[in-house]
């Protein structure tokens, strides 16, 4: 889940240029890595946290961490902080 507010509040901040926003971003970086399905990437209203230059996501799979996204981060790290971890086989 990424944060609308914080999301309207940056005007953008992400992508090669700076002008998309992170949800935007992490679908097209998702897609790219034909992980679409395994991830859906939601922007809701104000998550509480509300960081300077940067936007909250919060991974359904971890609820209780809150991750503050700089603005301009790279998208693949991002990415890899929200996804799930890889499921352990015994």
């Amino acid at each position: 889940m990424v944060c609308g507010k914080c999301s309207r509040k940056l005007h953008g901040g992400f992508g090669r240029k700076g002008k998309h926003g992170l949800a935007e971003v992490l679908k097209d970086a998702l897609k790219a890595a034909g992980r679409r399905r395994e991830m859906r990437v939601i922007e809701v209203g104000c998550l509480g946290l509300c960081p300077k230059r940067a936007v909250t996501a919060v991974s359904s799979t971890q609820p209780g961490q809150m991750l503050a996204v700089p603005e301009g981060a790279d998208v693949v790290q991002v990415l890899a902080r929200l996804s799930p971890a890889p499921a352990s086989t015994p």
